[in-house]
């Protein structure tokens, strides 16, 4: 094909990727998504719905190990054959939400012209949940407590060898291994976090760039311009150091152009919907380039421009300047916060010192405060715990409860701990709770770190509640 149509093309579809996904993105918004997990209840009356979609070819690849049944979904008759595949690891289940918005939007019938296009040049095929038991524990691995996409070459469980069967029947061109990453991914040297990251894994320990892998890395790259507008400076790529025993790998060795998309985190939005969206636009996107082949336009200078991801480059908190007195020495110091998980309520302590390298989720700059340990506040008798009884306890230098935690009647929409496993301790140390004050010059409590959330206490504001 001629190189100028080629790039008439690129640019044609990017524009189509842009005008349609992002402008009529709501609308095709699977409802009941947006939350912190998905199993297989979540999408089995949808696959179920589809099975009676003409346009849709439904059957069950297999079973899991706890017998709980994998579906396959196939769409388009053309030549070019697409394999994605959501939810490998249970706990991962943004790419599953957007693999359902992507049918969305394709069966609506004021789609059908786009559909009928790309279904006469593509056949996709969709393993929206590989790893329904652990998408029924919120765990990365199988019932057998088995990583599978570490289980490309042993095959020991049965969703691996699965999956492995599909890819040799059908023999896919293209590959989409859809995955998360943990929030704390930074996108290279910005101080935000990586809410996409890309890679077009190698297939031997060379690392070498053969057709199949150039294909890969030049549909990254044809997205790459246009996910630095929507997300500037929150895109990053993972290094392509070989995996052989990962599917992702094991797939580029067979000829497969297999990209690997990770949904990160993103400001103010704990369920990934800015990723879950991103990602179904990508799909859109990939579609209609595959469809012309309009890719092949893109330079592989665009996938090297993406930065490496920063791993641990991102803290959920960062208080900056805090005053830390330790055995009669002074210091002036940086606070980072983790909470423990994903969803987890229980948030640390994860670092201390010059955090200035580092990007935070909310970064608070506590200068003139200094850090003091809180007391328990023994509970004895039934207390009511109400914004201003817990106002008056926190003055008086009390964080959290110790006792039987019946007797404690909670009023209030602030955060509450009783017995917490790792209090505080007179100096702040790694690993230990986010629970202290921060006292004035004039020795007043005027702010409290309650569990990683920074209350004001003057007027009791929750500076970043969760969620935000």
């Amino acid at each position: 094909m001629n190189k100028w149509l080629l790039i008439l093309l690129w640019v044609a579809g990017m524009t189509m990727a842009q005008a349609t996904t992002l402008e009529h993105y709501q609308p095709y918004l699977q409802p009941g998504f947006d939350k912190p997990r998905l199993q297989l209840a979540d999408i089995e009356p949808l696959i179920k719905q589809y099975a009676s979609d003409p346009a849709v070819t439904v059957t069950e690849l297999g079973r899991s190990v706890e017998n709980r049944p994998i579906y396959l979904l196939k769409l388009g008759q053309g030549k070019k054959r697409v394999l994605a595949w959501s939810q490998m690891h249970g706990d991962e289940h943004t790419a599953t939400a957007a693999l359902f918005d992507l049918l969305r939007y394709t069966l609506a019938p004021e789609q059908q012209a786009w559909r009928e296009q790309w279904f006469s040049e593509i056949t996709l095929y969709l393993v929206p949940m590989l790893n329904p038991d652990g998408a029924a524990r919120n765990s990365r691995v199988n019932a057998q407590g088995i990583d599978i996409n570490r289980d490309a070459l042993a095959l020991q469980s049965p969703e691996g060898r699965l999956l492995m069967q599909l890819a040799r029947q059908i023999q896919p061109d293209y590959g989409f291994n859809l995955h998360d990453q943990n929030r704390f991914h930074a996108a290279g040297e910005a101080p935000n976090p990586a809410t996409i990251s890309l890679l077009a894994p190698a297939y031997n320990a060379a690392r070498d760039i053969n057709d199949s892998r150039r294909r890969a890395m030049q549909l990254i790259a044809h997205i790459k311009p246009w996910l630095d507008t929507q997300i500037p400076d929150h895109l990053g790529r993972y290094n392509d150091t070989w995996s052989p025993r990962s599917f992702g790998d094991t797939f580029a060795g067979m000829g497969i152009s297999t990209v690997l998309v990770e949904a990160g985190g993103h400001r103010a939005d704990d369920n990934r919907q800015v990723a879950r969206r991103l990602n179904f636009q990508l799909y859109v996107a990939w579609l209609n380039a595959i469809a012309s082949g309009s890719y092949r336009a893109a330079p592989l200078s665009d996938y090297e421009a993406i930065p490496f991801n920063r791993s641990g480059g991102l803290k959920d908190l960062i208080l900056k300047n805090l005053q830390v007195r330790v055995a009669d020495t002074d210091a002036v110091l940086d606070i980072g916060v983790n909470f423990h998980t994903e969803g987890d309520s229980y948030a640390r302590i994860h670092e201390l010192g010059d955090l200035s390298g580092y990007g935070a989720y909310h970064l608070f700059d506590v200068t003139g405060l200094r850090y003091q340990q809180g007391r328990a506040y023994p509970l004895s008798e039934p207390l009511l715990l109400d914004d201003q009884r817990y106002q008056q306890l926190l003055r008086q230098g009390y964080t959290h409860f110790s006792g039987d935690a019946k007797l404690l009647q909670r009023q209030t929409r602030l955060p509450v701990l009783v017995n917490p496993l790792r209090p505080t301790q007179s100096a702040p140390q790694l690993r230990q709770g986010a629970t202290f004050l921060l006292l004035n010059s004039q020795g007043e409590v005027v702010q409290v770190l309650l569990n990683g959330q920074l209350l004001h206490l003057a007027n009791l504001e929750l500076k970043n509640p969760l969620g935000t």
